[in-house]
């Protein structure tokens, strides 16, 4: 079988079967080999026409712009993360990873490929198990949090299964995802495609579906989290929520400016929670979440430049956050924590690990002229382009959108002030003295995500925008010097390069540094009198009009999976108090359940 679609799916597939047997050394050789072929054939797709892969008469798998951009990002993010794990993986779980990993990768290209609803619902549904999977690697400390995915995303799985049949319904059997075009002239038009939304909600971790993300992130093997939710669920999540709001319905403003809000809403709840956090996974993972919003609300906005800059921030965050996430996982294999209190002056230790770490910070703060600034910029003004010409109520609900998203994009940048200082800025503690720079097979894959970071800020309308997303766009051609408006990313380069150099001139001509020792009472002070670098924010957490919101959600208001859980268990109580188990009380409910079956269908035939 030639077809480039089928291989691109079977080849990693028969990688991760044949892994079953084969010793590690050999699953890391042959994961590499076969996920570098997929890259290849990954490519060989992106340049070819159109393909399809038809199975009993039906076309199962198809190829057009928008797949094939996802496509090849899946193989390149995999590819670098493979190289990232090729050494200090945990001795305990690394023979399941390299089993899990090209099956992730064959389900993941099976999303992006099936233009059957069929064969999505099973690809979307397996790759969504192989989450769970990768949880369970850490079996002493993650049962719980895979729980919690595995039943959120199983939730989405129902979502997505009702969705498709409503859709199914009503374009009168047509199975065909990439040629719906379904308006909301009926109720069930709405419940479709809020199902739909929801589900490609969970897999993405956009609110309300996002409780998942920062419990798998502290609990999961550090390159599982970097490769699904920061990199390749985000891509899957997002491409689908694409899919509906470009090929599956006719969307009216009233559906934008809900979509828009729930992507600014995502933003600011999740970087609020980011910024208490004491522990750098949580840290990453709450961010994960918030950056999905800047996501969900350029793509919300239904315009081309709104579209644009949802689909290049996808790709951003996944080449960011999976940095961010591998540069962390390199500082905890070396110190043993991820504990944003026990650390700090590792950038003397670790130089390489801090490079990628602030190059991925400034990144995902939307510092110019990285790629995180270019995608927020073109977010920014595809929602002033919605807001421009929408009523007067709809202007001003846009507007709050956008000033949320500015506002959460000032806190992401408090927050890894606190993110840098506290790990690699503020004081070496004692016990971290004699720690080196980890294997180079790390800190490689991370520069190469680092590089990826400043390609596409530099480059981005030559790259990222023209090659791959802007042709993803059906009848929207690309607006050449409309798009960026009058940002320059070489002037701004420029202009921060002048800034560095005068600051190097000023230091090597004063060098008027002082370094005192800790004093207390008197005394020289001592290691644990040194103050952290997560202590400043420890007073917007009890800040009087927080305090509050904060309490709620540590008490799980937000998370639907404990709320749901509550609901459940409410309502097993009642039925445990009304079910007593005697004989006589289980004949009454036959009973009763026998005359209220009756009364319904009696109902039914008049």
């Amino acid at each position: 079988m030639n077809n480039p679609l089928f291989l691109v799916i079977t080849i990693p597939f028969i990688v991760a079967i044949i892994n079953l047997v084969l010793p590690v050394v050999l699953r890391k050789i042959l994961s590499f080999i076969g996920l570098a072929y997929t890259l290849f054939l990954s490519i060989q797709i992106l340049i070819k026409d159109e393909l399809t892969y038809t199975l009993f008469g039906k076309v199962i798998l198809q190829n057009d712009n928008l797949s094939n951009f996802i496509l090849v990002f899946i193989s390149i993010l995999s590819v670098i993360i493979l190289i990232y794990s090729l050494k200090n993986v945990d001795k305990g779980v690394e023979s399941k990873y390299f089993l899990l990993l090209p099956a992730t990768v064959a389900l993941c290209n099976g999303v992006a490929l099936s233009v059957n609803m069929y064969s999505f619902i099973i690809f979307w549904g397996l790759s969504g198990l192989m989450v769970y999977l990768f949880g369970l690697l850490n079996s002493e400390i993650g049962a719980e949090s895979s729980k919690k995915t595995f039943l959120i995303i199983g939730a989405s799985d129902s979502l997505l299964i009702l969705g498709f049949a409503a859709l199914f319904h009503i374009s009168g059997g047509a199975s065909n995802i990439f040629r719906m075009n379904v308006d909301f002239s009926a109720a069930l038009n709405y419940i479709a495609f809020f199902c739909l939304l929801l589900a490609s909600f969970a897999k993405a971790g956009a609110f309300p579906m996002h409780s998942w993300i920062p419990d798998f992130a502290k609990d999961a093997p550090i390159e599982s989290v970097a490769l699904l939710p920061a990199a390749l669920d985000k891509l899957l999540g997002i491409y689908f929520l694409a899919r509906i709001m470009m090929n599956f319905f006719q969307i009216t403003l009233t559906i934008k400016v809900i979509v828009m809000c729930l992507g600014a809403f995502t933003i600011v709840i999740a970087v609020m929670m980011a910024l208490i956090q004491h522990n750098g996974r949580k840290l990453l993972g709450y961010h994960a979440v918030s950056q999905v919003g800047y996501m969900v609300l350029g793509i919300g906005t239904g315009n081309p430049i709104g579209i644009i800059g949802g689909l290049f921030h996808m790709v951003n965050n996944a080449i960011y956050k999976s940095s961010l996430f591998l540069s962390l996982g390199s500082v905890e294999k070396k110190t043993g924590t991820a504990d944003l209190d026990d650390m700090g002056g590792l950038a003397r230790k670790m130089p390489l690990t801090f490079i990628g770490a602030l190059i991925g910070a400034l990144a995902i703060s939307g510092v110019p002229p990285l790629n995180g600034f270019v995608s927020k910029w073109l977010v920014y003004q595809g929602v002033l382009q919605e807001a421009n010409g929408s009523s007067q109520i709809a202007q001003i609900i846009i507007n709050i959108c956008l000033i949320f998203a500015v506002f959460g994009s000032a806190l992401t940048l408090a927050s890894f002030m606190k993110f840098l200082h506290a790990i690699f800025l503020s004081r070496l503690p004692k016990k971290y003295e004699n720690i080196k720079e980890i294997s180079a097979n790390n800190w490689i894959a991370n520069m190469l995500l680092s590089l990826l970071c400043v390609i596409f800020g530099l480059f981005a309308m030559a790259i990222p925008i023209k090659i791959f997303i802007a042709p993803s766009l059906p009848g929207h051609p690309l607006v050449n010097s409309m798009l960026l408006g009058f940002y320059q990313p070489g002037v701004i380069l420029l202009l921060f390069g002048v800034a560095f150099v005068v600051g190097i001139i000023l230091f090597l001509l004063i060098k008027n540094i002082r370094f005192d020792d800790i004093y207390v009472g008197g005394m020289e002070g001592e290691e644990k009198h040194s103050v952290p670098g997560t202590d400043f924010y420890n007073d917007i957490r009890n800040m009087s009009p927080l305090r509050k919101l904060y309490d709620w959600a540590e008490r799980k208001f937000f998370d639907i999976y404990d709320m749901g859980r509550k609901f459940v268990f409410f309502f097993s109580e009642i039925f445990q108090e009304l079910h007593t188990g005697l004989l006589h009380t289980y004949a009454m409910w036959i009973l009763a359940g026998f005359i209220i079956i009756t009364i319904i269908i009696l109902g039914y035939i008049h």
